[in-house]
C-alpha cells in the first residue's frame, strides 16, 4: 500500500471522477411527465371517485394507527 496522503490507494492512482451528466435520463424525464399529467388530471377532475377512495383509505389508516398507538 502507497503511504502516500494525496491519493491514499494501493498504486498511488488519482480517483476517476466521472462527468456530470448535462441532461436527465430517460426515467427522470418519465417521472416529471408522469408528474405533470398528474398535475394536469387534479386541476381538470379534481375529485373523483378514485380521489375519494384514495381519501378514505388513508383517513382509515390514519384511524387504525391512532388507535394502536393509544393502546399502548
Amino acid at each position: 500500500m502507497c503511504q502516500s496522503d494525496l491519493y491514499p490507494t494501493c498504486y498511488d492512482l488519482k480517483p476517476i471522477v466521472l462527468d456530470e451528466p448535462t441532461s436527465l435520463s430517460i426515467t427522470e424525464m418519465e417521472i416529471q411527465a408522469l408528474k405533470g399529467i398528474d398535475l394536469a388530471e387534479r386541476i381538470t377532475d379534481p375529485i373523483n371517485r378514485f380521489s375519494v377512495a384514495r381519501g378514505l383509505v388513508r383517513l382509515s389508516a390514519h384511524v387504525a394507527r391512532k388507535f394502536r398507538n393509544a393502546s399502548r
